[in-house]
């Protein structure tokens, strides 16, 4: 899109780009000329990606690194700066979720869940705020879920409060900036079932992606990467708020 060939050059952060929707946004960004800086823990496939990406003409910082810890994510920052000079999009993909009740779950899960889909969240917006001060065109992208509007799923509270928080936070940030006169952009994305490892590794290999589509067809990563390719097509005077989507069959 002709839309888009402002934001080649720029930097991008993408957390949690080994797989799945984080990895297919951050080739996407990669695609359209975007220097793009990606987290993960799993740093051999953060390298595999990189190398591909280079391979075909684009630029990739690989950022190993763990959200639940603080130092970790502030190290992120230094390491583009270093690399490319500061962040003009920041991608909050990385989350988890574990099966775990609020009748019977266990204390050590729910804090995880908060501390690597609202703590980690937060820490990545307050440091790429920094970076993105004074700037005429810069966007913030949260990826969130259906579920933070429509609660339904029995065994992921935690998870579902915590995409609520994501939801209240990026609303309340717009409203800060708006208050500064910042002219960074705040949106959030909020896919309903989509095909990825979240619900193998949410459920320790219990449910998998043939166990929840058997009757329809989930989104792809694509479709959750058409919808930040979009928001980042806007003109720096369309604040897009939340992009919901959800798959034909879902029930929603």
């Amino acid at each position: 899109m002709a839309e888009l060939e402002r934001w080649k050059g720029k930097v991008a952060l993408v957390t949690g780009g080994t797989s799945g929707i984080g990895e297919k946004i951050a080739r996407d960004l990669a695609g359209i000329g975007m220097k793009v800086a990606v987290t993960g823990r799993r740093a051999e496939r953060l390298e595999a990606l990189a190398k591909e990406l280079k391979a075909g003409g684009g630029e990739m910082l690989p950022l190993p690194g763990d959200m639940r810890k603080e130092e970790d994510i502030l190290s992120f920052f230094p390491a583009i700066r270093d690399a490319w000079g500061t962040v003009d999009v920041l991608v909050n993909n990385a989350g988890m979720g574990k099966m775990s009740t609020l009748a019977e779950g266990k204390t050590e899960d729910w804090r995880e869940t908060l501390d690597v889909n609202v703590l980690a969240v937060s820490i990545a917006i307050r440091e790429a705020l920094k970076e993105m001060e004074g700037k005429e065109d810069a966007q913030i992208i949260n990826i969130s879920t259906i579920y933070a509007y429509r609660p339904q799923v029995p065994n992921f509270p935690y998870y579902q409060a915590s995409k609520f928080a994501i939801q209240a936070m990026t609303g309340t940030l717009r409203a800060e900036l708006h208050a500064k006169g910042s002219k960074i952009k705040v949106a959030m994305i909020s896919p309903g079932m989509t095909a990825t490892e979240f619900r193998g590794v949410a459920t320790g290999g219990k449910l998998v992606y043939e166990d929840y589509f058997k009757d329809f067809h989930p989104l792809m990563p694509a479709d959750v990467s058409q919808a930040a390719l979009y928001i980042l097509a806007t003109p720096a005077y369309v604040q897009v708020q939340d992009v919901l989507l959800s798959p034909m069959g879902q029930g929603l």
